[in-house]
């Protein structure tokens, strides 16, 4: 068999850039998932979607993808849930107080509105949290979730109608490579001759890589999340709060609450749930909002992070290995850009340069020049305590 191009990960990335290609002309396009369709990663996303980070490359990132997610409905035939029930940052360090600060002003710049709160406006505005230790806070009204399944389905069924092939049970097992460029991708039954392959596997991305002699600075890392009953004190619209620098994340879900669990390294690439962590779990929850002491834990699960060394996506062709591309690394923020993520990638395979969004900054090469970037607003820099 021969394709003009496999994507290895039938995640909403690898999706995503399958559907644009496809869109684009591209044709005998084939994705191989080695379970089925968003089995990986993004089944098990909580579907977060902001515009509040620190660096301009993710700012224009999220607001590429949010055009696309307004538009989703229209494209797809698939209404994305988006829902904007508004993002609240919060810390209890000055540094971190200052970077909020300071994020809100070059968000300004892009015509978002950001409000910079401080601890008694938080309490006045949400009195369910404690804020007694916080430092400062910000707002964006903007951001809110997505619906991770609905993003799949819309991009695999919008891939098809293109005659974009997706395999699932297809497990890559290794990838040829001949002359310094790529050639072929076998799975356990079958082998795939083809001159571009994309390395979309996410967690797993690393050990793509080794089969190509590629090493994808990508290590696995399991988040766990616990959902609780009903908690009647807790009224309103409940934004997503994300304690910065803490890495723990609470909002509304269902008619009850989601809240973070501890995260750890899953080398092994496995994420199971532990449920002796409940009681961590809870003990977090109820720092920051106390009404959650006394909540009932009804369920929960667990996936994997794709942390880079930067908290960055790791996006283009892999210099010295022609035909090799990555779209990995997004550190849990696949879901939220995999719109624009998708339309960069197939333009970097069709034609050498991304056009919409100047993705030079996060090439795979960043790593080897220590020209690494930093974004501390993120919600998995946290240690089981």
């Amino acid at each position: 068999m021969r394709a003009e191009i496999v994507i290895i990960g039938a995640g909403v990335v690898g999706l995503s850039t399958a559907y644009h290609l496809a869109r684009a002309g591209l044709r005998s396009i084939l994705v191989l998932e080695r379970g089925t369709v968003g089995s990986g990663s993004t089944g098990r996303s909580l579907g977060g979607f902001r515009v509040d980070f620190s660096t301009e490359v993710n700012i224009r990132f999220s607001l590429e993808s949010m055009k696309a997610l307004e538009g989703f409905a229209e494209e797809f035939g698939v209404d994305p849930d988006l829902r904007r029930i508004g993002y609240l940052m919060l810390t209890t360090g000055e540094e971190l107080a200052v970077r909020l600060r300071e994020n809100a002003s070059r968000l300004a710049r892009f015509g978002v509105e950001v409000e910079v709160l401080r601890p008694a406006e938080i309490g006045a505005r949400w009195p369910y949290l404690s804020t007694g230790d916080l430092v400062s806070g910000t707002f964006c009204a903007r951001d809110g979730t997505v619906g991770p399944s609905e993003l799949t389905r819309g991009y695999a069924a919008g891939a098809r109608r293109h005659g974009v092939t997706i395999r699932e049970g297809a497990e890559v097992v290794g990838i040829e490579v001949s002359g310094g460029r790529v050639t072929a991708v076998r799975t356990r039954t079958e082998r795939v001759s083809t001159p571009r392959v994309l390395c979309a596997a996410g967690a797993w991305s690393a050990w793509i890589g080794r089969m190509a002699g590629v090493e994808i600075p990508v290590m696995p890392v399991r988040r766990q999340v616990f959902v609780t009953g009903p908690c009647p004190a807790i009224r309103g619209l409940v934004p997503q709060v994300v304690e910065v620098g803490k890495g723990w994340v609470f909002r509304r879900e269902g008619a009850g609450f989601l809240i973070y669990g501890p995260q750890d390294p899953a080398p092994d690439g496995v994420a199971t749930l532990d449920w002796g962590s409940v009681g961590w779990a809870v003990a977090a929850a109820a720092h920051r909002v106390p009404a959650l002491a006394d909540a009932e834990v009804l369920g929960g699960w667990a996936g994997l992070y794709d942390i880079s060394p930067d908290s960055h996506a790791i996006l283009g062709l892999v210099p010295g290995l022609e035909g090799f591309y990555v779209a990995t690394g997004f550190s849990g923020h696949g879901i939220m850009h995999s719109p624009a993520a998708g339309k960069v990638m197939a333009e970097v395979i069709l034609t050498g340069q991304a056009t919409t969004i100047d993705i030079a900054p996060l090439t795979i090469e960043r790593f080897g020049r220590g020209a690494l970037l930093e974004e501390p607003m993120t919600a998995h820099h946290q240690a089981k305590g």
